[in-house]
């Protein structure tokens, strides 16, 4: 885990102009999801696991989701919640559905996902470790609302 002021934060805005990275995180994500539907989760669109506070989690992401999340959300959030939960959340549905990192994908209220959920993540994991090695970021965690309150107060 790092510390938010040491997240690489120009090379993650620089990464999020480049298209020809915002096309490759986009083919890991989209294998990323024929994977998990493979295990059939359900998602009953309870928005529980946003409520990050009141369900009692942290989401945490890397610098490659980081420049993602910033190079096809298009928008940074007006607010970030002191209640703890995501500001991409409006009613029970994501705003930011096809950009959101890797921990909001694999993640289900669910007890479907028990077995199959860790060693996904963990596998997909390896491959955003690869993918910053490739595109030349340093590899680290950031807490999510966090890293959204200095992404809007970085302007």
């Amino acid at each position: 885990m790092t510390h938010h002021a040491n997240l690489p934060h120009a090379r993650i805005r620089e990464l999020a102009g480049d298209p020809r990275f915002l096309s490759a995180v986009h083919d890991f994500y989209e294998r990323l999801e024929r994977q998990i539907a493979a295990h059939h989760p359900v998602c009953r669109t309870c928005s529980r696991c946003c409520r990050f506070g009141e369900f009692g989690h942290k989401l945490f992401v890397t610098p490659v989701e980081l420049a993602f999340f910033l190079g096809t959300v298009g928008e940074k959030p007006e607010v970030v919640s002191l209640a703890e939960v995501c500001p991409y959340q409006v009613g029970n549905l994501c705003r930011a559905h096809e950009s959101r990192p890797l921990g909001c994908r694999v993640f289900f209220c669910e007890s479907s996902g028990a077995g199959w959920q860790e060693g996904l993540t963990e596998s997909a994991l390896v491959e955003l470790r690869d993918m910053h090695e490739h595109f030349c970021v340093p590899y680290a965690y950031a807490e999510w609302l966090e890293t959204l309150r200095i992404m809007r107060d970085e302007g």
